[in-house]
Order: structure tokens, then sequence, then C-alpha cells
């Protein structure tokens, strides 16, 4: 099981000591039981279970929605994103 911290360390590219503060609050947040959307969360239409928090213009912070809650799932760059998000989605016949 994958923890906000072991995210951040393993994250290959410099994010900045704010989006990093951002991300642990949001992670303390949802464990205390707030909702995701009163935290700015979207869920993430074209993948189920998956939510997504803009840490500033540049990165994302994915969470997967499991039986026991909220479960950090990984952080991206908003082109990582966008590209995995048109790489996986379904076609519409």
């Amino acid at each position: 099981m994958h923890t906000i911290q072991s995210i951040l360390t393993r994250c290959p590219h410099q994010v900045s000591p704010c989006h990093q503060h951002k991300a642990l609050e949001i992670d303390q947040a949802l464990r205390l039981g707030t909702p995701f959307t009163a935290l700015g969360g979207k869920r993430v239409r074209c993948r189920n279970g998956l939510v997504r928090f803009k840490l500033g213009c540049a990165w994302r912070l994915l969470y997967r929605i499991s039986a026991n809650g909220y479960v950090p799932h990984s952080l991206v760059s908003r082109q990582c994103f966008e590209r995995e998000l048109k790489r996986r989605r379904a076609l519409k016949p």
C-alpha cells in the first residue's frame, strides 16, 4: 500500500516544498474524513475509482477510491495526466 510520503519521494521530478505541503494537507484531511469535493478534488470520469487534486498549475495528485477510503495513487505532471487519460479513454462507437 502506498503512502503519500512514498509517492512524494518516488516522484522523479523536483516538486516544490509548497506543493509537497499541499499534498500532505490533502492526505491528512482525507484521513480525517473530509469529503474530497470540499478539498477541491474531482472524480476522473473516464477512469472509475480515481480522484484528482490540482497542486498548482503543473501537478496532479491522484487518489484511488477503495473500500477502506482513499489511497494515494500517484503524483504526475499535468501533461502526463492528460496524455494518460487520452490513452486510456474508451472510444465511443
